[in-house]
């Protein structure tokens, strides 16, 4: 009889510890949402004032390991004005309403080096802090250099150089404007 007590009992606790394991092992946030593996980042730019621009530039990271597997060069007009919208994706899901249902939880940062772009007019989430999921792109003269493009989760200041909160992406194009 003890010893079926005690085969019991280490059934039990092996039971929890696996559990256990297992509960901790998903990815969740403090609210107990999903984190996502993010998959594909699309750049969408069409041109606002009149010309006929209207292009998409896919980044991909088959796994969602943060090591993307392709990223295009984005060669864009100078002295033009775009209107932009960045689309998501978790695996062959676009996660943008999931992003705008959670505006208040999420931030994307633009940071451009070398090439006559200016990133401005980040759209707002609920609150009326910047979300970033659409913005204005203004060119200049002919240059070249990188657009990074990260999309924080659960940013701790909207409004400061380092938003802090997890990087849920980064990633950085290469930009030709011509």
């Amino acid at each position: 009889m003890k010893n079926t007590k005690l085969h019991i009992s280490a059934f039990l606790i092996l039971v929890s510890a696996t559990a256990s394991l297992f509960i901790a092992g998903c990815e969740k946030d403090d609210e107990g949402t999903q984190q996502e593996q993010i998959t594909k980042v699309v750049v969408h730019l069409t041109s606002a004032n009149g010309t006929l621009f209207n292009e998409e530039f896919e980044a991909e990271d088959s796994d969602g390991d943060g090591v993307w597997n392709t990223i295009p060069s984005l060669d864009i007009p100078a002295n033009t004005v775009f209107n932009v919208h960045i689309h998501v994706y978790d695996g062959a899901d676009e996660i943008d309403d999931e992003i705008g249902a959670e505006s208040n939880d999420h931030l994307f940062t633009y940071t451009v080096t070398g090439a006559n772009l200016v990133v401005s007019d980040l759209n707002p989430d609920s609150n009326g802090a910047p979300l970033g999921i659409d913005s204005k792109w203004t060119t200049a003269a002919a240059s070249a250099g990188t657009v990074q493009i990260k999309l924080h989760h659960e940013p701790t200041d909207k409004n400061a150089a380092d938003p802090g909160g997890e990087v849920d992406f980064e990633v950085t194009f290469p930009v030709v404007v011509q």
